[in-house]
């Protein structure tokens, strides 16, 4: 019998937890998919085997920080995606990511995940702020961002190598930023309200 996994945060309708060797069927299939990948610079996906990903879950340790995080739903459990989340830097801001199997967007399943990830990060380090990077090209992660209140704080563009050898690909991406202070003041605000 198999430990149950380590739950790192809830929200109303999702469990976040570490990923385990038994979740490598899930990261095959999001970093496989052209419609996930496309936009991070990977349209032909990642090219890992199987035993790649499980090498790479293996290697893990027990912090959620740097740790593949896997999104399932609360009712069933059933695997819908994936999170990130990095421990702040120097500058004090921490970087988050998610990606979710296309048959369950468009459920806002992705703002429950990154007001999760916010959440975490803001009671459990001292960043002042979380930073993602979504692809200009990007409208629903854009949206995503927007939706916690994320700022553009920039635009960037990174040269992506793919895995197969074929040509780089350039990606061009916004930087949002959630700011701790304003966070805060939003949530307390619905307190308030609520």
């Amino acid at each position: 019998m198999t430990a149950a996994p380590t739950i790192v945060f809830a929200t109303e309708r999702l469990l976040v937890h570490l990923a385990t060797v038994a979740d490598a069927a899930l990261f095959a299939a999001l970093w496989q998919d052209p419609a996930v990948m496309t936009y991070v610079g990977f349209p032909h996906g990642l090219g890992m085997s199987h035993d790649e990903i499980v090498d790479q879950l293996q290697q893990q340790g027990d912090s959620p920080f740097y740790h593949l995080l896997v999104v399932a739903l609360k009712t069933t459990g059933e695997p819908i995606g994936e999170c990130f989340m990095s421990p702040p830097n120097q500058a004090g801001i921490a970087e988050t990511d998610v990606k979710l199997l296309p048959a369950f967007w468009g459920n806002k399943y992705g703002v429950e995940v990154k007001r999760g990830l916010l959440q975490y990060l803001f009671a459990h380090t001292d960043c002042t702020a979380v930073q993602a990077t979504p692809n200009i090209h990007n409208i629903a992660s854009i949206k995503m961002q927007e939706a916690v209140g994320a700022v553009k704080a920039g635009t960037s563009k990174s040269l992506i190598p793919q895995p197969d050898g074929s040509p780089s690909i350039m990606v061009e991406f916004y930087i949002y930023r959630v700011y701790k202070r304003i966070w805060q003041k939003a949530q307390r605000s619905q307190n308030d309200d609520g």
